[in-house]
């Protein structure tokens, strides 16, 4: 009988819907039929280059340097997307935190939720700072939003995360570009954020 393998096994445990996302699924599960699971070289079956991942976005949550939890968030259709971008920009992004989380394990976004067509972005045009580094889940969140600015033309607003502005810039209509957007750039969106509020001595 052929020895099910690791990955087959999280997939067991962790039991993803149609569209990748499953549970998040806590290291203190791996024991009985799934201790095989456990850590013995970081998460071999687990890493961004794995078979695991060459089919799913994989969040893994970590305290200090030890993985606690692994998510699912979706399946990973942006492998082949992730290629079109630089060596040097991916390189670089990839090796910053995510603009959110602060935690590794990062995708490389372009800024521009409008311009999804990779495909058509030619190396020769790309520049660093068209990029920000995201996590899969913070990611996906943004797609997402970006979808519905895309179909209603209606910018997402900040204010829902607390923010005292929906965007830095513009306002809450998308007129040609994403600038002032939250999600456009959120380093910045928040640096400008606090400039405003330091202007009006908050």
């Amino acid at each position: 009988m052929r020895k099910i393998s690791k990955v087959d096994l999280f997939l067991e445990l962790a039991k993803p819907d149609e569209t990748g996302n499953s549970r998040k699924v806590l290291v203190s599960e791996f024991v009985g039929k799934y201790e095989r699971l456990q850590f013995g070289n970081g998460g071999d079956w687990c890493r961004s280059d794995g078979n695991l991942a060459k089919k799913y976005i994989i969040e893994r949550f970590k305290e200090g340097n030890s993985i606690v939890a692994i998510q699912l968030f979706g399946l990973n259709t942006k492998k082949k997307i992730q290629k079109q971008i630089r060596n040097d920009i991916a390189k670089e992004i990839s090796s910053q935190k995510c603009a959110v989380l602060h935690i590794s394990n990062v995708e490389v976004d372009h800024k521009d939720g409008h311009r999804d067509d990779y495909e058509n972005l030619k190396p020769e045009n790309q520049k660093l700072e068209d990029f920000q580094p995201l996590s899969p889940a913070v990611n996906k969140a943004k797609r997402q939003h970006c979808k519905v600015c895309r179909e209603t033309k209606q910018r997402f607003d900040a204010r829902v995360l607390g923010f005292s502005k929906g965007s830095w810039c513009g306002n809450g209509k998308y007129r040609g570009t994403c600038v002032g957007c939250y999600w456009h750039d959120i380093k910045k969106f928040n640096q400008e954020i606090s400039k405003i509020k330091d202007d009006k001595g908050e």
